[in-house]
């Protein structure tokens, strides 16, 4: 018996669904049905049309394109100016239908109220074995097989499978009924008003008038949020703020609506500024009376760093002077109940020492991790707390970082890409650079495109040259200066080697031998290669500190004395920048390039 067994399963696992029975079967199926015994044939057959239908919704949901698009009039650049007057909450209708067709493929629950429109599926099973598909007609009833028309408009799901059970169990004995529901009835609805699409929009039975708001495009810019009018019958049903949903996460106001409905949204006739240190600064719609505590509520409190009585400073229009008056206020339990009106400015900003500020100790100290610090704390105080420096501390070595000196780095390799970019554009031109003219080939676009392609790619760590020894810290209270935010300070192990890197036969990092000099690590590396700068070596010191090495003719050359954990580091020849043309213009941005990756390979050793 050939019988697809994988299809069998499936059918068996998605009949615990308890789906209405309505997809007819395929011919393959049948012809499956077929080769079974008669008395499973029934079953099968049932099962696989449950699966079947599953399968329908599940390609119908996955099939649908996305009915949200961007709205059209949200151009990225406009929307920073045209959003400095839009309200909180505005932006929550970023996106705009692209249909409106009504949704049917949703949960529905019991508490449902059917009505004209909405399709049922009727099973009956036991003694007696019927089924039924059908609309409940205009005037609300429903064609129940066996038992005839019952009226089934107005009842909820739960109470309408109640009802026909009843009837069922008195007239049918040993019949059981089940109900479903296929889809639902659709709804009309007006939305009107300051509407992003003001119009008749066609939704679902079981939309409310968050619903309705999202499928039409929310409001325009001029439109209330929180005194939206739901009218029923001509006749004002409720007025629904839709902040209950978006600050407080409340939905219980939301209304249901019937057909007929209009949700009608008016103008924005009171607003408020709430600027500086609030948890979410931002332009809100407020209600006629609400007080200083609960426009405060909007923005959800203040910040951290914001003191517990804090000073507002409070901004109105005097109306009769027509002018804005400032004062500030005391934030207590008297001026909380304070009304705010509209046009009002309220800002607050956070004490300078109440925001926490930290350090970070990695590397050869005692006790390394993060330390608070409070205004006043220097260097030695912090490397006190953590206990001082280990044995195999190499302080010579230190890296000290700073944010601030990280974004000026970055700024000046960003510059410096925009400069070199913008002088590589006129190739093939005479420039003027440096009171010289220079002209660039096509043989050196190449290279020098890399060289503005790594300016942009790389992240300075913002080091700072300083000497954190013990005793130099104690006695120059210019190196021992005070600590900012996010500082961090990495001390590394005594190294035993000289690392060369650059334009030699091969980098390597070479082991350290007292009265070697910088030819000697330079043999040892190989010597130069082809493309050395011979005049562009410099000497990299532990402390960041970079001097460029000067070579005599015969004699070997003069340059800095070795230290341990020095690198030395060979410039590539200005062949590539076509001889001397570009040669004042690229130097200086690899030096100080070398210089940042140096520090990015030292503090990444740990």
């Amino acid at each position: 018996m050939n019988i697809n067994v994988k299809s069998l399963f499936i059918t068996f696992f998605l009949s615990f669904t308890g789906l209405p029975l309505l997809s007819e079967i395929t011919l393959e199926q049948e012809n499956m049905l077929k080769k079974l015994p008669a008395d499973q044939r029934e079953a099968i057959k049932e099962k696989m049309t449950t699966s079947n239908e599953i399968n329908e919704e599940i390609e119908e949901i996955f099939s649908q394109d996305s009915f949200l698009v961007k709205r059209p009039d949200d151009d990225e650049e406009e929307n920073k100016k045209k959003c400095e007057e839009c309200i909180y909450g505005y932006d929550l209708f970023k996106f705009s239908p692209s249909t409106f067709a009504p949704a049917n493929i949703v949960p529905v629950s019991f508490s449902y109220i059917l009505g004209p429109g909405d399709e049922l599926s009727v099973n009956l099973y036991g003694t007696q074995e019927d089924n039924k598909t059908g609309f409940i007609s205009r005037d609300g009833t429903f064609n129940v097989p066996v038992i005839g028309t019952v009226t089934l408009a107005g009842f909820t799901f739960a109470e309408a499978q109640k009802f026909l059970s009843k009837r069922i169990n008195e007239e049918l004995i040993g019949t059981k009924i089940s109900i479903n529901l296929k889809k639902l009835r659709s709804i009309t609805v007006y939305v009107l008003g300051e509407a992003y699409k003001p119009g008749s929009y066609t939704l679902s039975a079981l939309s409310s008038v968050t619903n309705s708001l999202f499928l039409s495009g929310g409001v325009n810019k001029l439109g209330s949020l929180r005194n939206i009018e739901i009218k029923r019958r001509g006749k004002l049903l409720k007025k629904y703020d839709l902040y209950d949903l978006l600050v407080k996460g409340d939905t219980s106001t939301d209304v249901r609506l019937e057909d007929g409905d209009t949700i009608f949204i008016p103008f924005i006739e009171n607003k408020v500024t709430l600027g500086g240190d609030f948890k979410r600064p931002y332009l809100y719609e407020i209600l006629e009376g609400e007080t200083l505590e609960e426009v405060i509520s909007l923005a959800g409190g203040f910040k951290s760093g914001v003191s517990l009585i804090p000073r507002i400073e409070y901004s109105t229009i005097n109306r009769l002077l027509n002018k804005r008056e400032i004062s500030y206020i005391t934030y207590n339990k008297d001026v909380s109940n304070k009304k705010i009106l509209n046009g009002d400015a309220l800002y607050v900003a956070e004490h300078s020492g109440l925001k926490p500020r930290s350090i970070e100790l990695t590397g050869e100290f005692q006790n390394p991790g993060v330390y608070s610090i409070s205004e006043g704390d220097t260097i030695l105080a912090v490397v006190m707390r953590a206990g001082g420096y280990t044995n195999s501390a190499f302080v010579e070595g230190a890296v000290f970082l700073r944010k601030e000196v990280a974004k000026q780095e970055k700024l000046a390799f960003e510059r410096s890409a925009n400069e070199l970019e913008e002088l590589l554009a006129r190739g093939g031109q005479n420039i003027r650079t440096n009171n010289e003219n220079i002209q660039i080939s096509e043989f050196a676009l190449g290279p020098a495109y890399k060289l503005v392609e790594r300016l942009r790619e790389v992240e300075p760590v913002g080091r700072v040259v300083v000497s954190l020894d013990t005793l130099e810290l104690k006695t120059n209270p210019f190196s021992n200066f005070e600590l900012r935010d996010e500082d961090r300070i990495y001390i590394p192990k005594r190294p035993t080697s000289i690392t060369v890197v650059g334009e030699v036969l091969k980098a390597a990092s070479l082991q350290f031998v007292p009265g070697s000099s910088i030819e000697d690590y330079l043999n040892s590396s190989g010597g130069l290669n082809y493309e050395a700068d011979k005049d562009r070596i410099f000497v990299i010191s532990p402390n960041g500190q970079a001097e460029v090495y000067k070579r005599r003719f015969m004699a070997g050359g003069q340059g800095p004395d070795m230290i341990p954990g020095s690198t030395i580091v060979v410039s590539r020849s200005n062949r590539s920048w076509d001889a001397i043309q570009l040669t004042t213009v690229i130097s200086p941005i690899l030096s100080n390039l070398a210089t940042s990756i140096a520090a990015i390979a030292v503090i990444s050793k740990d």
